[in-house]
């Protein structure tokens, strides 16, 4: 399984505009093949709220996971100073044996 990382910052100001998205209905629906891990949020030391999603997905899906996280992640981009980064996990060990 695939691990994707999504950080995101929003300014404390629009948290509660964010909300809203974040629990609307009408969102695009992640497909069966993508789990939710875990999500964090955290106040930043610069006046903004921080959020870490971890998702799962399977190896050979990793192109179709970024772009249904992305759909997804556009809409909460519509907030105000809202910004993320996806990015791809890999396991230590694995990233280790690259290098040996």
């Amino acid at each position: 399984m695939a691990h994707i990382l999504v950080t995101g910052w929003l300014p404390q100001s629009k948290g509660n505009e964010m909300l809203k998205v974040y629990t609307a209905k009408d969102k695009p629906a992640y497909p069966d093949f993508i789990k939710r891990v875990q999500h964090w949020m955290a106040m930043s030391s610069e006046g903004m709220i921080k959020t870490y999603a971890v998702y799962e997905c399977p190896d050979d899906k990793i192109l179709e996971g970024f772009k249904a996280i992305g759909r997804r992640y556009t809409l909460y981009a519509q907030v105000e100073g809202y910004k993320y980064y996806p990015e791809l996990l890999f396991d230590a060990q694995e990233m280790i044996k690259l290098f040996l």
